[in-house]
């Protein structure tokens, strides 16, 4: 069953056999032994492509909860060591998972040698189930039934422009003047432009702003600020080193949104995971210490 979602996950046999840490021969004869003991062809493979028969969608989507238990009460078991072990595959967008979690990945690791941990940076939602996720770090609040959040931290958002910039185009004075400005926007739409957030409490309002650039890389909105090139709304950790040399200046510094705030997804049926919780905890105080109130 293992081997099937594998197959299924990644696409092909050699891509399957790659993150199993088997051989494609090991993979294929596994696959062949399963339709053989069903009776059934499972997988429709050609030499470009393969595509699950309605058999191998009935069987796929049933095993899945199958899988699910088997795996839960792996880990109930393993937590009974006091030793934590296991393997944690975890999500995190780009600037935070490179800056922050990373490292504290790494620290992890050493402290506890007999776990094993992947990370992935994307400025996407994976599909934290679908992907074969324990854990991702996503900007709140909400949260879908089938999974859980804790809190990790609150950031503060600015709007910033090069001196360069602003010297030639002036300063906006209201969220309402970003119209006849150049902005800097990151979504992963493919859109040429984005929903700027703006004051606090009852004044708090969504502003959606009009791009000159747009990328779907959350921190090419900095570079491209930093060359002149017009406006960016953006965490303020991300913007501070440049800030404090002179590079880039906030504006509409009034007008600033609440913090956003981050927290760690995983889904419900692994709350009491010993390993998982173990390390939700430490990010949390790694992130603390970093992000003081």
């Amino acid at each position: 069953m293992a081997v099937l979602a594998a197959v299924v996950r990644h696409g092909s046999l050699s891509a399957a056999a790659r993150h199993l840490g088997l051989a494609v021969s090991v993979v294929g004869d596994r696959l062949a032994n399963l339709e053989n003991r069903l009776g059934a062809r499972l997988i429709a493979r050609t030499t470009r492509r393969q595509s699950l028969t309605e058999a191998g969608r009935l069987y796929l989507a049933e095993m899945q909860p199958i899988l699910a238990a088997i795996e839960t009460l792996e880990t109930r078991i393993r937590d009974l060591s006091s030793i934590p072990q296991g393997t944690l595959r975890i999500s995190a967008p780009f600037p935070i998972g490179r800056r922050w979690i990373a490292p504290f990945v790494g620290e992890f690791a050493a402290r506890y040698p007999d776990v094993r941990l992947q990370l992935l940076l994307e400025d996407r939602y994976v599909d934290i189930i679908g992907e074969g996720f324990d854990l991702a770090i996503r900007g709140g609040p909400a949260v879908e039934s089938e999974f859980t959040g804790r809190f990790l931290v609150s950031i503060r958002r600015v709007v910033v422009a090069s001196p360069d910039y602003l010297s030639r185009h002036g300063s906006p004075f209201s969220p309402e003047d970003l119209d006849a400005h150049a902005c800097l926007v990151f979504n992963s739409g493919g859109h040429f432009h984005a929903d700027w957030r703006f004051g606090r409490g009852e004044a708090a309002k969504i502003v959606r702003v009009s791009a000159r650039l747009a990328t779907s890389n959350s921190e090419l909105p900095v570079v491209w600020a930093l060359a002149g090139m017009g406006l960016t709304q953006k965490s303020f950790w991300e913007v501070r080193e440049h800030l404090e040399q002179g590079r880039l200046v906030t504006v509409l510094d009034d007008f600033e949104p609440d913090p956003a705030s981050f927290y760690a997804i995983h889904p419900v049926s692994r709350s009491q995971f010993r390993l998982l919780s173990l390390f939700v905890g430490e990010l949390s105080d790694y992130l603390r210490q970093r992000f003081p109130a």
